[in-house]
Parts: structure tokens; C-alpha cells; sequence
């Protein structure tokens, strides 16, 4: 079974230095509040007990409503810093072990608990998180930030993102605006639909620091809303297929140099992205 992305409209861009923000909204039926996401949904992130694992957490979902967790979000403290590598929707009140990689090379030791922020990994990684050798490549793009972003004693992709100055202060979402599509050095590099406006208000902040990091010291080249109108149509004529679950909703993924990523639950779309795999931020 195959389906297309929902419909996308690509609204006037804001650019700031290599970085061009369009913010897109889309017809689909919003999810409203039928799930929780973002750093206040109450949700609690442990080591495994008496068995930490660099490449897996423990996750429980306190509430009564399905929590969307993002790929690549940010998971902090614990024996060492991980990113998420898949999207999913959390189940209440089940603890859950779910895959991670490491953002934190240099460090091994710390309490069992971690915190979540809403912050999230650069697009530079997100191709990476589920490779299988995906861990190596993480931290060697984790270190290579040092050059634009500072050392870290840690090697931590959380230092890198704490020196860096946004360049997209003041930026908000528009009223019904469910997404945003982020160009960086004149190309657009990545688009992310959530299913309601109050999901993309929760991981605004985590996006936009994100796409900063990986915009520093790339060329201070505005991104035309042409390619990006071009971009969203790829997306949208990608086919999807239905590939396994995600938590208590379904994973639809497609296309070829633009990958496209999606939780649907209930027949609507949770979260959707997509990325160029021939973007110059994923060259080796």
C-alpha cells in the first residue's frame, strides 16, 4: 500500500545570513490535541537498570494520551548525552526501550536520568542515526562542528549547540502555519510538518538552533522561494510505504535523493520530513 505526503503550501521566506526559513501549512486535518509532544509532555528517559547501553534508553510516557518523540531530539545527562534515531508516538504508561546514538563521545559516568529540552540534532545527522555504522559517523560529524562551534571537552553536540548564536532570534510561527522549510547556503535542505500548530510551536526553538548550527560559516546565500516551491512538490509526489511501527502509529517512508519520513496515526499525519541527501551539508 502506497499513499502521497498530504498537500503543501510554501509561504514568503525570512533569511538570515546562509539560512532561509518558509514557513508551510497544508490542508490535512489537524491532530489538534489528541497527542502530546515537545519538553513538557510528561515523560521520563533512564539508563537501562544495573545495564546501560550507549545505544538504548528506557522511555515512559506518564500520561494518558500517545506522546510524539522526534528523531534526533535530544536526550541530556544520564552516563552520556544520545539523540533518539526514529520518530515515534509513545504509548502511555508502558516503559518502552528505544534505539539511540551517542552526541557525547569523550564521556561514561553520571546519574540514570536524563532530561528533555526540545532540542534538536542537526539535519547534518539525521541520515546517520540509523545506519548501522551510523554511531562512528555521528561523532565524527559531532567533532567536526568544533571548527564553526568551539572545542567541547566532552566532545558533546549539546556544548556545540550552547555556543552558538542563533541567527533566527524574533522568528515565530504564523497563525495556522504547521511547518517550516529550511534552506541553508542558496539550496533547500529540509522540510518538517507536524499535525497540529501547537506541535511545531513545541520543537520551534529545537529546529531553528539545529538548522543554525549547521548553517555556520556556509555561504551567506539567500535560498529562492522557486526551489523552494520545487522542493515541497517532490515531496509531495513522493509515493509512501507503509514500512513497520512506530509506536502506536505506522512509519510511511519514500523517495530517493529527497528522503521523506512519516508517522501517521488514525489515518493523519503526526509529524512528516523530508531532506536532500545531495545537500552540500552531507558531504563527507
Amino acid at each position: 500500500m502506497t499513499l502521497s505526503p498530504t498537500r503543501l503550501h510554501v509561504g514568503q521566506g525570512t533569511t538570515r545570513g546562509p539560512l532561509t526559513v518558509f514557513p508551510v501549512g497544508t490542508d490535512a486535518p489537524s491532530l489538534g490535541s489528541a497527542h502530546l509532544t515537545g519538553s513538557d509532555a510528561p515523560v521520563d528517559v533512564a539508563e537501562r537498570s544495573a545495564s546501560p547501553a550507549v545505544d538504548q534508553l528506557v522511555v515512559t510516557n506518564r500520561g494518558d494520551r500517545p506522546v510524539l518523540l522526534l528523531a534526533g531530539e535530544l536526550l541530556e545527562g544520564g552516563m552520556q548525552h544520545r539523540a533518539l534515531t526514529a520518530t515515534t508516538l509513545l504509548a502511555p504508561g508502558t516503559p518502552t526501550v528505544l534505539r539511540v546514538v551517542c552526541v557525547e563521545q569523550g564521556r561514561w559516568h553520571g546519574g540514570e536520568a536524563h532530561r528533555r529540552r526540545g532540542r534538536r540534532a542537526p539535519l547534518s545527522l539525521l541520515p546517520h542515526l540509523e545506519r548501522a555504522d551510523g554511531q562512528h559517523e555521528v561523532w565524527r560529524r559531532v567533532s567536526r562542528f568544533g571548527a564553526v562551534a568551539g572545542p567541547s571537552a566532552t566532545e558533546s553536540l549539546l556544548d556545540r549547540l550552547d555556543a552558538t548564536a542563533t541567527l533566527t532570534s524574533g522568528l515565530r510561527p504564523l497563525s495556522g502555519q504547521r511547518g517550516l522549510l529550511v534552506g541553508i547556503a542558496g539550496q533547500p535542505a529540509w522540510l518538517e510538518l507536524f499535525g497540529s500548530t501547537r506541535a511545531l510551536t513545541a520543537h520551534w526553538t529545537g529546529l531553528l538552533d539545529a538548522a543554525t548550527l549547521d548553517a555556520l560559516g556556509r555561504p551567506a546565500v539567500r535560498t529562492p522561494a522557486a526551489l523552494a516551491r520545487a522542493f515541497a512538490e517532490r515531496v509531495e509526489s513522493t509515493p509512501l510505504t507503509r514500512t513497520r511501527s512506530a509506536g502506536v502509529g505506522a512509519r510511511w517512508q519514500g523517495g530517493g535523493r529527497i528522503r521523506v519520513d512519516g508517522v501517521r496515526w488514525h489515518d493523519r499525519t503526526a509529524h512528516l520530513s523530508a531532506f536532500d541527501l545531495s545537500h552540500s551539508l552531507q558531504e563527507a
